[in-house]
This record gives structure tokens, C-alpha cells and sequence, in this order.
């Protein structure tokens, strides 16, 4: 079942549409213990900002779980030493859906993000025509 996400923009950094495949591990969930295996779980990222992003996986997160979140941005608009970037981000699940082929949508928070690793993800999002 796909979900409409229209309506008015709730977000504060505008998103562009994106495909990295990123890796997840739970950190603190709210109300209950989760474990996945004591591993990284791969996730396939949709959209990105500098305050966030949405994601699809196989496994319901509860709001308000924080995430250890590490991608690698590939911008090729930018000189190539400075094109790719690892990323290890810490952000809070805000949101969490059904999405299609039995998958969950998160939109994550950005709670915790380096100076550089957030300029990268704004000047990546300028280089994309919307």
C-alpha cells in the first residue's frame, strides 16, 4: 500500500529525491529493547537534507528510537578529491509507515551531525535539479 505524502511541507531544509543504500544500528528505543541480530542493518535511503532523511526497511522502528546512521554522499559536481564522503550520523525516527512490498518508510531527524558532513549534504542537495 503506497502512502500519499502530500500536503503542506512540514520540514525545515528542503529534500531532494535520492537511492543510497546506507547502513542503520539502534541505538536507544523509547519503550522497549530491540535487537537486530547484534548487527548493522541495511537500509535503502529515499530522500536527503542537511536535516534529515526518509528511508525504507524491512523492520517497523518506533518514533522517537535513535539511530546510528553511516552512507557514503557521492557528489560528482564537486572536485574529486572532495566527491565522496563518509557519513556517520546519529538521528531520531520521527516517523515510521507502511510503505510498498511490505517495507516501512522512516523520516529521520538529524540529531547529531559534524559542521563538515552537514555543508556537504546542503552543497549535494544545491547540485541537484528538482
Amino acid at each position: 500500500m503506497k502512502q500519499d505524502y502530500s500536503g503542506p511541507e512540514r520540514r525545515e531544509n528542503k529534500r531532494v529525491d535520492v537511492s543510497f543504500i546506507i547502513a542503520y544500528r539502534v541505538n536507544k528505543a523509547p519503550t522497549i529493547f530491540m535487537l537486530v541480530g547484534g548487527k548493522e542493518v541495511y537500509a535503502l535511503m529515499m530522500d536527503l537534507s542537511e536535516g534529515g532523511m526518509a528511508l525504507l526497511t524491512e523492520y517497523e522502528i518506533p518514533v522517537g528510537t535513535e539511530l546510528s546512521i553511516k552512507f557514503t554522499l557521492i557528489n560528482f559536481e564537486v572536485e574529486k578529491e572532495h566527491r565522496t564522503r563518509v557519513m556517520k550520523i546519529t538521528g531520531k525516527v520521527k516517523y515510521c509507515g507502511p510503505s510498498e512490498k511490505e517495507e516501512n518508510r522512516l523520516g529521520i531527524s538529524f540529531t547529531q551531525i559534524k559542521k563538515e558532513d552537514k555543508a556537504a549534504i546542503a552543497n549535494f542537495v544545491k547540485t541537484i535539479k528538482a
